[in-house]
């Protein structure tokens, strides 16, 4: 037990240390900081500036967008109608088509319309966007200007006519189970934060292994203590390591957020404000599948004599990974899926599917209970076998050993 401490306390203070890990560390809790004081920033140096210029008299529709017109023939009788109708910005006349071509042109209006009908026009643009809503905007005016010029001719009170077209329908939502919207959102950060840290601190892991291996350095630490100390003071100082860069994280995000909350108006709450359940319920599987992963990363960076080899070694498990992160992120849609239900009692992909069911929808204790024993016990059958394959390693070099390959071994033994 000593010896494993020894190893445990080597690797974590070796981790905590390095440059990458404390200037990543410092890096993202900055961009929290500053991205989640962005409206108290806001209200403290531009929001006095702008209540003063209201309060002086400014013209605020100055600052609307132009958006230009020509309404041939007198097409459109009822254009106050129209005018009202266009949320996005002051529609000017213009006397002729060069004219208003030349504002477009200039980016003086910001697009301009040529209405030869009732509901018949064309559209003039400067460049054409993809992403562009004015002209749908001003079709949406003109078919309103449209109805209430054709109501009015008929007698008919428009306004009365678009209460029964379209009814203010009030409704409320009873949630009998999870309300799976507002638990989106940190469900999706916790499962991202836990697929980070596997594939950063599983690549880590691997690597040291094969680097001790490549210059001898396992040879010396095999005679001194058991591989089962080393392996698990590895993925144990691995493991630790990576829960407090990721605690830190969100604990600063947290900090930040609660001195920032009324800037905000509490719209984050719902974020940061998690169910103790489903912090247990992340917190044991997150903290099993960390381990298992991690244990299966050392093992292969042992089954290498070089560490140029560990991105290849390691490649299926990670393919294998990152299948069960979409999994798990597309089961968010849907927490009933076949496929969620299946993944949330399978060791490789339990730790996120189960969490994802917990915090989105409904599952018995006795589902939550069954795949946490199963998870936990192939947690530690895969230590073992990691420990053994560890092992095994410091006598195998050259190739690369293929890790179905290495099983076989371990079973002829």
């Amino acid at each position: 037990m000593r010896d494993l401490f020894i190893v445990f306390k080597f690797e974590l203070m070796g981790l905590i240390k390095k440059k990458a890990f404390i200037i990543s560390t410092i890096l993202i809790c900055l961009a929290l900081v500053v991205g989640l004081s962005i409206p108290t920033i806001k209200d403290t140096f531009f929001s006095s500036s702008a209540e003063e210029e209201i309060v002086d008299g400014g013209d605020t529709q100055g600052s609307e967008k132009a958006y230009g017109y020509i309404n041939l023939n007198n097409s459109i009788t009822n254009m106050g109608d129209l005018k009202g109708s266009f949320p996005i910005g002051e529609l000017k006349e213009v006397s002729n088509i060069e004219e208003l071509e030349d504002k477009v042109n200039s980016e003086e209006f910001e697009a301009g319309y040529i209405i030869r009908g009732p509901t018949k026009y064309d559209y003039v643009v400067k460049n054409n966007e993809m992403l562009d809503s004015n002209q749908g905007v001003f079709e949406n005016a003109l078919i309103k200007a449209y109805r209430m010029n054709e109501f009015e001719k008929k007698g008919i009170d428009y306004e009365e006519v678009k209460g029964l077209i379209n009814p203010n329908i009030e409704s409320q939502t009873r949630v009998l189970g999870k309300n799976s919207v507002s638990n989106y959102l940190y469900t999706y950060i916790l499962v991202f934060g836990l697929y980070f840290m596997i594939i950063l601190y599983g690549q880590l892991i691997a690597t040291s292994v094969a680097s001790e291996k490549s210059n001898r350095t396992m040879e010396v630490l095999i005679t001194s203590t058991k591989s089962r100390n080393l392996i698990f003071g590895k993925v144990l100082g691995g493991a630790v390591a990576g829960a407090l860069q990721f605690g830190l994280i969100i604990l600063t995000a947290k900090v930040v957020y609660d001195i920032n909350g009324d800037a905000w108006n509490n719209k984050l709450d719902f974020v940061f404000n998690i169910p103790g359940d489903v912090l247990l319920s992340f917190s044991a599987f997150g903290i099993l599948g960390y381990l298992f992963y991690l244990f299966i990363y050392g093992a292969l960076g042992a089954l290498v004599s070089r560490t140029e080899d560990v991105s290849s070694s390691a490649t299926p498990i990670t393919m294998l990974f990152v299948v069960v992160f979409f999994v798990s992120i597309m089961g968010m849609q849907n927490t009933e899926g076949i496929l969620l239900k299946v993944a949330s009692f399978l060791p490789f992909s339990s730790f996120m599917s189960m969490f994802v069911r917990i915090s989105m929808g409904s599952v018995s204790n006795i589902e939550v209970i069954i795949s946490l024993a199963i998870l936990l016990a192939s947690t530690v059958l895969v230590g073992i076998l990691g420990a053994m394959i560890y092992r095994m390693g410091t006598l195998m070099y050259g190739n690369r050993v293929k890790l179905k390959d290495a099983i076989k071994l371990l079973k002829n033994q």
